[in-house]
């Protein structure tokens, strides 16, 4: 039985009286386990006009079996063919060339097939044979969207995170020297998926260079759930080093030309520099794909609970949270939780580490560290705190099938200004840090290496005050090479600087209230962090 083998987007937008009906693409994104998947759906209006809601269905072979959802008001998720719409009017209202996103999770039997997505028309019925993209126009094809038909609706899913400068872009996707489809792109991250059966290396193309003045940004792409970096691939034809063609690991394409992602079956390219961790354990050729650890491929030696180390003189402890269905061969992303002043491990851990536990989907392993004692949190004193980190990632590292290339740190107030100090002093480590209503008063000894950060803070916090947010922001900002330039993305408030170094952005979410985490807190996190 195939769970899960297609499914229909009905887009529906309601727009004033007079006005053309807005054409829509939209996009799905799948990562899949065990016995459970995620998929993280786009809805783009692409106009003429706003959008004032929708609506979009999705039609399983069998019940969803959905299991939670976010951004989104879900309907019928127990049936085949439950119904999302917007949940605000943050996500609902959408100006032309302007995106929303939401997520779901459930479960399935095992045999689970990545999805393809299906365009319907507006209030005519009509329909497009495109597999990204949906029109509600009077149009049956979408101008953003192509398929070479003799390539499409084959087994291998292939997803695409791009936005380009100007918002005249365009790329093209191909497989094996056949292109599959082409996109135009917006000014902010938007998500394409397609399906092939072909076979061969995978081309990001970029074919409107503008005499230089509109670039794209590929921020990875997602081959049968498989996260491929841009920033990893070294065969990058668009790339400018004083001139086109200069070659380098980067994300961006200044240049007509393409990325070369590597193989449908294989991986990432072969002059990847991601593709060397044969030697680790035979996790390279696991679901995750991941960089394993020492420990992967052993029986672990650490199980769920609380634990302790001496670290320098001082017994310290931590609560570490295992997935139920553990694969030895599989390496996990790792997530730091810290709590705030006055809080413990049992906090964090009974509030299911700031409720990214639910969201994982058993594709991370989850700690709680405790704070030394005598202290209301994290001073890192003489660095004790640092240490006693490196020590937990010592042990896990040799205990556990970790993913060494993504690390995360996540905390609140305490625990938020935790996070600012990790990503500043161990961003060789780290992957990305998601502080909330933090500040840069934990002390660190700064690496100068840029670290990607998912930022929020209370425009009312009298506790830890906005400015202390926004100086932390601002410091991250300049680490990473960003310029002053933002762009709106989801969930609202949030914006996204541009131009930071690649794999490195840095995400500024001011919200208003006090000292707290804001409501959208734990998606936003777990979005930004599987970005990487």
């Amino acid at each position: 039985m195939k769970i899960l083998s297609r499914f229909v987007l009905l887009l529906a937008g309601v727009l004033s009286a007079g006005q053309a009906f807005a054409s829509y693409s939209c996009s799905v994104v799948s990562n899949v386990w065990d016995s459970a998947y995620q998929l993280d759906v786009t809805v783009t209006n692409d106009g003429p006009g706003s959008i004032d809601d929708w609506t979009v269905q999705l039609t399983f072979d069998e019940p969803a079996n959905v299991t939670g959802s976010w951004n989104v008001i879900e309907s019928g998720g127990s049936t085949a063919t439950p119904s999302f719409s917007n949940c605000c009017d943050w996500n609902g209202n959408l100006a032309e060339g302007q995106s929303a996103t939401f997520g779901l999770q459930g479960t399935h039997d095992g045999s689970f097939e990545p999805p393809v997505c299906i365009g319907n028309g507006g209030p005519d019925g009509g329909s497009s044979s495109s597999s990204s993209s949906g029109s509600s126009g009077s149009s049956s094809s979408s101008s953003s969207s192509s398929s070479n038909s003799s390539s499409s609706g084959g087994g291998n899913s292939i997803g695409v995170r791009a936005r380009g400068t100007t918002g005249s872009e365009s790329i093209t996707l191909s497989v094996g020297g056949t292109d599959v489809q082409s996109w135009t792109l917006g000014t902010g991250f938007m998500d394409f998926s397609s399906s092939t059966s072909l076979e061969g290396d995978i081309l990001v193309e970029f074919t409107n260079d503008n005499d230089g003045d509109a670039d794209v940004q590929v921020d990875y792409i997602v081959v049968n759930g498989i996260v491929r970096e841009a920033e990893d691939q070294s065969e990058n034809t668009g790339a400018w080093d004083d001139e086109c063609g200069g070659g380098s690991n980067t994300e961006w394409l200044h240049c007509n030309g393409y990325i070369n992602f590597g193989p449908v079956s294989g991986g990432s390219s072969s002059s990847s520099s991601s593709s060397s961790s044969s030697s680790s354990s035979s996790s390279s050729s696991s679901s995750s794909g991941g960089n394993g650890s020492a420990g992967c491929g052993f029986a672990p030696s650490l199980d769920s609970g609380r634990h302790s180390l001496n670290v320098g003189g001082l017994d310290r402890e931590y609560i570490i949270d295992i997935p139920d269905n553990y694969d030895v061969n599989n390496p996990y992303r790792l997530v730091f939780a810290w709590h705030w002043r006055g809080g413990s491990a049992d906090n964090v851990a009974n509030d299911s580490y700031y409720n990214l536990k639910g969201l994982s989907n058993g594709t991370a392993i989850f700690v709680a560290p405790n704070r030394a004692e005598g202290t209301d949190g994290w001073t890192n004193t003489n660095g004790r705190d640092m240490d006693f980190l490196r020590a937990m990632l010592d042990q896990f590292n040799n205990s556990l099938c970790i993913d060494q290339d993504r690390v995360f740190s996540a905390g609140w107030s305490y625990g938020g200004m935790m996070s600012f100090a990790v990503g500043r002093e161990m961003a060789e480590t780290f992957r990305a840090i998601a502080p909330a209503s933090g500040a840069l008063w934990t002390p660190y000894n700064d690496s100068g290496l840029p670290m990607a950060a998912l930022i929020t803070h209370g425009t009312s916090d009298n506790v830890v005050g906005f400015g202390s947010g926004e100086e932390a922001r601002d410091l991250y900002i300049s680490a990473n090479n960003c310029s002053s330039t933002t762009v709106p993305t989801d969930p609202s408030p949030c914006v996204e600087y541009q131009n930071c170094d690649a794999g490195h952005p840095v995400v500024w979410c001011p919200f208003n209230g006090g000292h707290t985490t804001p409501s959208f807190y734990s998606s936003a996190v777990w979005d930004f962090f599987s970005r990487f």
